[in-house]
């Protein structure tokens, strides 16, 4: 493939890639306290996705097939990593669930993302904040940076 060719095929990919990207992304920082809520597509041979299981034994019988339920489910925690730029730009978020540590990773312009709240800013060292998994309960804590908290949404 000649210079010119992937010259061109570059330019072509920068273009879609900029298409692709949200408008309105807060400027996430690890550190930070985010509620991240995620739209979840839950698919059931039955009207009875998304129910609580006492619904769903309720509703047997009455089911319809291939239906698609969407919502949306708020994770909360402090983000521990940023990492990428661009399309391809991800952060991590930790949080202790029942005594147990959950970390789950995002990319910021998925469409699966359907806003980030940012609760706290907290003053930090490390661009990495993976000390956080040897730490429990108050000791998870970070330092909270005081002024504006620049609370943004997406």
């Amino acid at each position: 493939m000649s210079k010119e060719r992937k010259q061109e095929w570059y330019h072509k990919v920068k273009v879609y890639e900029e298409t692709l990207l949200k408008d309105e992304v807060p400027d996430v920082k690890p550190g930070d306290l985010v509620r991240v809520h995620v739209n979840i597509y839950e698919t059931a041979p039955g009207a009875a996705a998304g129910m609580k299981k006492i619904h769903r034994i309720a509703a047997k019988g009455k089911e319809r097939k291939d239906v698609v339920v969407e919502r949306v489910q708020i994770f909360e925690g402090t983000v521990i990593r940023v990492r990428g730029k661009g399309l391809s730009k991800t952060f991590t978020v930790r949080k202790l669930s029942s005594g147990i540590g959950v970390e789950k990773t995002w990319f910021i312009h998925s469409r699966k993302v359907s806003k980030i709240d940012i609760v706290r800013r907290s003053k930090v060292r490390r661009s990495k904040l993976y000390f956080l998994r040897d730490r429990v309960g108050k000791g998870t804590i970070l330092k909270e940076k005081r002024g504006n908290t620049g609370k943004k949404q997406v």
